[in-house]
């Protein structure tokens, strides 16, 4: 399972069509979270969904939850739907872009990432993320009776959602420039060939 789906990575990091449809779904799904977003407050006392909160403690839970009206209610629960597929598109996208790149700065490191499924790795926030719908989707299913359990585990998996997208988007973008320089390399090296040959 692990192997097909480091395979179906790699597998799109060679086709930009496959990228793109992967890229289109993640601008999609953020497009209808952005939107819910902007209705939320509307129907709560203020406050948009949890999950876009940051800096969110388990007592903000339940202070919050007192202010939802069922039109808040209601659009959670959509938004806990796309949310379940924002952060797999947004996770592969990255691994995708992270294979395509690693492909171009150093074949060696790129063949032991593809035969150890290291690209899964760019997962791990899309996992962290996942856990924390599930917990908070526990929290708002359970009120008004609160659930402690749920609700620490919803703020440790953001905290751990937060940290290992902070580690794919440096790593993401260095991988690029990397590639990039080795474009340029090859680039201005050939170039040097050809002038020389003349």
């Amino acid at each position: 399972m692990l192997a097909k789906l480091n395979n179906f990575i790699v597998n799109c990091s060679t086709s930009w069509w496959k990228f793109l449809l992967l890229f289109a779904g993640q601008i999609g799904t953020m497009q209808v979270l952005t939107r819910i977003t902007d209705q939320f407050p509307a129907a709560t006392n203020g406050d948009v969904p949890f999950d876009m909160q940051n800096s969110l403690t388990p007592a903000d839970i339940y202070t919050q939850l007192e202010g939802y009206t069922d039109q808040a209610f209601d659009l959670y629960m959509i938004f806990q739907a796309v949310d379940f597929f924002f952060p797999l598109f947004a996770g592969l996208t990255l691994a995708t872009v992270c294979a395509f790149a690693l492909r171009h700065v150093s074949d060696k490191f790129y063949k032991i990432a593809t035969a150890k499924n290291l690209f899964l790795m760019l997962l791990i926030p899309t996992l962290f993320d996942w856990l924390e719908n599930i917990n908070l989707l526990w929290v708002v299913l359970a009120w008004p009776d609160q659930v402690g359990l749920a609700a620490n585990l919803a703020v440790l998996a953001k905290m751990g959602k937060l940290s290992t997208m902070i580690v794919a988007f440096l790593l993401t973008p260095a991988l690029l420039i990397a590639a990039a320089i080795q474009w340029l390399r090859h680039k201005l090296g050939g170039n040097s060939g050809d002038t020389a040959a003349d």
